[in-house]
């Protein structure tokens, strides 16, 4: 058995999984966009902020966060031979890609609790 978290089987399925997540809520969001009578900032927001809604693009942006980092991972530890530089690029990307995802859901989090203080 591997002592190491992200190795064999379990990125191969979590990638898998991932994957199948993103495309299933983009031909969502596809669905939602062209069935959509009008369009316009408020009625968007409206949409994102539903509760429904707002935990559905929660899960994409962590399936995509984790469909990145062990792709971008992946190809990183198969190219890169140099194990100082290997360790630099890892530790980039992970910060790019922590960042992003606390970026993205500081802005679900604090428009959920602002709507939910307004009204």
């Amino acid at each position: 058995m591997s002592v190491y978290v992200l190795e064999g089987l379990r990125p191969w399925v979590i990638q898998r999984v991932s994957g199948v997540y993103i495309a299933l809520f983009t031909v969502y969001l596809i669905y939602c966009g062209v069935s959509a009578e009008q369009t316009g900032f408020e009625l968007w927001r409206a949409w994102l902020f539903d509760p429904v809604n707002s935990v559905g693009v929660g899960l994409f942006i962590i399936a995509v966060l984790f469909h990145a980092w062990i792709g971008i991972r992946d190809v990183i530890l198969d190219y890169i031979h140099n194990i100082m530089l290997r360790i630099f690029i890892l530790a980039l990307v992970l910060g790019v890609l922590a960042g992003s995802g606390l970026w993205a859901f500081r802005i679900l989090a604090f428009r959920i609790l602002l709507l939910s203080v307004v009204n």
